[in-house]
């Protein structure tokens, strides 16, 4: 009898240090095919060609910065689709607000904990999974085709990262409700850790309302609560 076997997801690591490529590349391949890069060039041909599920990117690298690597990655019709969570010894409120208006899905701060990132790593690649198996949603003038992971307002479509996207259809399902960030977090990351708190969703909703103009009179911010979307 043939023996069945199971296709492992595919990670991307876009790292200078060898030192921590090797490390991540030990803790991930037990779990995960592995692809590895010394820098953002070669990084962004491999996503183009390779096709990975997660793209795990440093910020300081030579020649092209993470920022400008994210960038490219999700304009990228190809890779614009691949979630992409930053590592970096950057860690100030501007540098992961920067990540994260880079289109990046999430952001880790060296040093990290190891099953903290593969946690985040599976909840990312399942919601992933999970969309493409879902139907579309009308809200109003929102439509949300989940299969595609695309946004429709008023006629119009718009690209938005994998956590904008799901930010604003958490917001969208619960229409009429204010919604705590702290349900935002949970819902979206499912793990809520130091690096994820209120500015990070701050930033993702401000993002939206600049991507989607008409927004701005939906989402609407609850003082001392978080966010509801009004229709």
């Amino acid at each position: 009898m043939e023996k069945l076997t199971i296709q492992k997801a595919t990670i991307l690591i876009i790292e200078d240090n060898a030192d921590t490529r090797k490390f991540l590349e030990a803790i991930l391949s037990k779990e995960f095919q592995v692809l590895t890069a010394e820098n953002a060039i070669l990084g962004i041909e491999f996503a183009r060609n390779k096709g990975p599920d997660l793209i795990l990117l440093d910020i300081m690298l030579p020649n092209l910065s993470g920022f400008d690597a994210c960038n490219l990655l999700k304009k990228d019709e190809k890779t614009n689709r691949i979630p992409i969570i930053f590592l970096s010894a950057k860690n100030s409120v501007a540098n992961i607000t920067q990540g994260l208006s880079a289109g990046a899905d999430d952001y880790m701060a060296k040093p990290f904990d190891a099953k903290e990132l593969l946690a985040r790593i599976k909840v990312r690649l399942r919601k992933t999974t999970d969309d493409q198996s879902q139907h579309s949603l009308v809200i109003g003038d929102l439509k949300i085709d989940q299969a595609n992971r695309e946004i429709t307002f008023e006629g119009k479509k718009t690209q938005l990262t994998l956590t904008e996207f799901d930010i604003l259809r958490y917001l969208a399902t619960q229409a009429g409700t204010p919604v705590s960030r702290d349900l935002i977090l949970k819902e979206v990351w499912r793990a809520p850790s130091e690096e994820l708190n209120d500015r990070t969703i701050d930033v993702h909703i401000r993002a939206l309302r600049k991507k989607i103009p008409p927004l701005s009179t939906h989402i609407v911010s609850i003082y001392g609560v978080g966010y509801k979307y009004v229709l």
